[in-house]
């Protein structure tokens, strides 16, 4: 058992059917990158997996239970979620947001604590948006606001994370210092991880554990150094490409031919 999975899992949108009576789990403790070509069903997955998309059929396991059957607050005490286009209200500021991924820590007699002012500490610091604070959400660049989003759900500080490519907008500098963080993270707490990314490199290089989609299913699984070869590439991304070894970190590396 591990603490997130589905089973049997089928999700759409109106007469479409994206993902269809797909199992998978999410590996306790490590860090999952879904990948594939776009519109293979990697963000519809996530959607499901956190209860954002109601299955058409099967079901998604929190801790053995049904997600359907918990409370919103309680699923959010677990696991948190930045979905890949989140949107602010108009005129709030950067601190507000972010001390927003508090909510699920408060009740109503709870006030603010130590621990929440710590949390919101450094989430902003972790992802150097500690000066940003002041500033209202709609002024920022867009490289600027992925980074505050992620230290919303930094701050919400839940046991599992799940990030829709939160490296978008991120230039490279920051999407390294973005994986580093995860992975840092997931190191000295245990935290559990799943991210959808496009960059196979990336994810190869950060990941412990990769699900590579195409056509709604889960054509290959496992870690990067057993699952990626050229074969793969080719028949989820339709690119005819070398797989080498990456020289620093010796994870595979696509190369396009």
């Amino acid at each position: 058992m591990t603490r997130l999975r589905a089973e049997g899992l089928t999700l759409g949108y109106d007469d479409r059917t994206i993902v269809d009576h797909l199992d998978v789990a999410v590996l306790d403790g490590k860090v999952t990158a879904i990948v594939g070509a776009n519109a293979c069903g990697k963000s519809t997955l996530l959607r499901g997996l956190a209860r954002l998309l109601a299955p058409r059929d099967g079901t998604v396991l929190l801790d053995g239970r049904s997600l359907a059957d918990l409370r919103n607050i309680d699923v959010a005490k677990v696991l948190g979620l930045l979905p890949q286009t989140p949107v602010a209200p108009d005129g709030i500021t950067v601190a507000d947001l972010v001390s927003r991924g508090r909510y699920p820590h408060q009740g109503w007699f709870r006030r603010w604590t130590a621990d929440d002012h710590d949390a919101v500490a450094r989430a902003l610091d972790s992802t150097g948006t500690a000066d940003l604070i002041d500033r209202p959400i709609r002024e920022l660049s867009g490289g600027q606001r992925q980074r505050v989003w992620v230290a919303m759900a930094l701050a919400q500080d839940t046991d599992l994370l799940l990030l829709d490519e939160p490296t978008t907008y991120l230039d490279i500098n920051h999407q390294v210092e973005l994986l580093r963080l995860l992975r840092k993270l997931n190191a000295e707490s245990g935290k559990t991880i799943v991210i959808v990314m496009h960059d196979l490199n990336l994810a190869c290089r950060y990941c412990d554990h990769l699900i590579a989609m195409s056509g709604g299913a889960i054509v290959a699984e496992g870690a990067p150094v057993d699952v990626v070869t050229g074969e793969l590439v080719e028949q989820v991304f339709g690119l005819n490409c070398l797989v080498v070894p990456d020289p620093i970190a010796g994870t595979p590396m696509v190369v396009p031919a």
